[in-house]
């Protein structure tokens, strides 16, 4: 599941503008932001494919009911059970 970003799509164009035009490294706008470089050449890379789409949300359809969601918990604390037994083995 992921997160909400701390950037807005804005910070994230002037991060990646920082990058391709002024020709910056991809560690120095990294260190600057306080992220990792991946997380510069991921945004870069988003950016190039589809600027006018880039770092835009698309809204979720509709919410997961309550058997989706239990579920995929269901799913989730069997993955858990499986590991630790995994891990008593050892």
């Amino acid at each position: 599941m992921s997160r909400k970003s701390l950037f807005t799509r804005e910070e994230k164009i002037a991060a990646v503008s920082l990058v391709i035009d002024k020709g910056r490294s991809t560690l120095s706008v990294a260190n600057e932001y306080g992220v990792h470089d991946n997380t510069i050449i991921k945004w870069r890379k988003q950016y190039l494919t589809s600027p006018e789409d880039a770092f835009i949300q698309a809204p979720r359809s509709e919410p997961l009911n309550e058997a989706e969601r239990l579920s995929r918990r269901i799913r989730e604390l069997e993955n858990e059970v499986d590991f630790l037994k995994k891990c008593q083995r050892i």
